[in-house]
């Protein structure tokens, strides 16, 4: 899942537009600096968030998620609209052309091949690709907005290297691999596509005619480079044994059978701070910045005028059953970003530990 820069966590699914919006009759959210927000549009994004997981809103606890849900969904919608209206009355303007790329990353971020893929991912989520393509532009803007707020946040080289000493464990990397693989029901069948592979088959035309991993077997097999213990056990230990170019036995997990290839692998360590210095100040200067933007949002709401008709305290979930919810998506952070894990983006049926 995907959040703005700055720590907003809103989706990039904004406000959807309906006919009803702003008539008397409709049954009000919420009211922000006048500005109407009806429950039918409230609704609406939850579904969108939902996606395909609707049948959790099902039950008594399901009917609790849903009242939970639809308040976070409500407090997204009320940021949105105050941070729009302040990308209005500073005048930032985003053009065809940072939306293009902005699209184009975000495919490549999901691994989609292109944008029909994202149009089924959308499609899902009862979502049109116009409509995801205004949220974009919407998410651009606010990122504008968010360097402009920012733009005073800075850092010397004193304060960079005692970050790095105070904050040493994140800049740890872990032992990575990078694999392809081939992955099957059967036993005998596994047999059989290793036995091929030893007498000379191509490991990549056999994956792409017999591995049931959606998200790797159109690759060949292959998975990007992945820290190792991202893997469930059986199938970390098996790949890490391997060297370049070596193919494993049969490796049962929970998921099946499966024939690895190693491709490429890194041992992990300790980053040197002179290797990188850049990515360091990175990730201080972020986390300042959402620290000032956080408290900057936090005035806007304080100045402005909302007035809320849903209950602020709703009974509470388990957590980690938001709509939409992902694996690794960051806490806090909006349910249901579009597009949403499992619902277009290919996926590894190789699970990931913890996952």
């Amino acid at each position: 899942m995907k959040v703005l820069r700055y720590g907003v966590a809103i989706a990039l699914i904004a406000v959807v537009a309906l006919s009803v919006a702003g008539c008397s009759k409709e049954p009000l959210a919420a009211k922000v600096n006048g500005k109407k927000i009806t429950l039918a549009e409230v609704d609406v994004r939850l579904t969108q968030m939902a996606g395909q997981q609707a049948e959790m809103f099902q039950g008594e606890q399901g009917e609790q998620a849903r009242t939970q849900f639809r308040n976070q969904v409500l407090d997204q919608m009320i940021e949105m609209e105050l941070l729009m209206a302040e990308v209005n009355k500073r005048g930032i303007k985003v053009t065809d052309k940072e939306i293009d790329a902005k699209l184009k990353a975000l495919i490549a971020d999901y691994g989609l091949k292109d944008q029909v893929e994202l149009e089924a991912a959308l499609k899902q989520q009862n979502m049109t690709f116009v409509q995801f393509r205004k949220e974009l532009a919407d998410r651009i803007q606010i990122e504008k907005l968010g360097d402009q707020v920012t733009k005073d946040v800075k850092a010397s080289s004193k304060e960079v290297k005692e970050y790095y000493e105070k904050n040493k464990a994140s800049f740890v990397v872990k032992d990575q691999v990078q694999v392809a693989h081939i992955l099957v029901q059967d036993e005998e069948k596994a047999k059989k596509i290793l036995s091929d592979i030893r007498a000379g088959a191509d490991f990549s035309k056999l994956a792409k005619e017999h591995s049931i991993d959606p998200g790797s077997k159109d690759k060949g097999g292959e998975m990007p480079m992945t820290d190792k213990d991202q893997f469930v056990p059986e199938f970390a230990q098996a790949s890490w044994k391997l060297e370049p170019g070596q193919i494993s036995d049969i490796v049962k997990t929970t998921y099946g059978f499966h024939i690895i290839k190693m491709i490429a692998k890194k041992d992990g360590g300790e980053k040197a701070f002179n290797d990188i210095k850049d990515e360091v100040e990175e990730q201080m200067l972020s986390a300042e910045k959402q620290e000032v933007f956080g408290k900057w949002l936090d005035e806007l709401k304080k100045n402005a005028k909302i007035d809320r008709y849903l209950d602020a305290n709703p009974p509470q979930v388990a957590p980690g059953t938001a709509p939409g919810a992902v694996p690794g998506a960051v806490p806090g952070a909006a349910p249901g970003a579009v597009p949403p894990a499992g619902q277009g983006a290919p996926q590894n049926t190789v699970p990931q530990a913890g996952k």
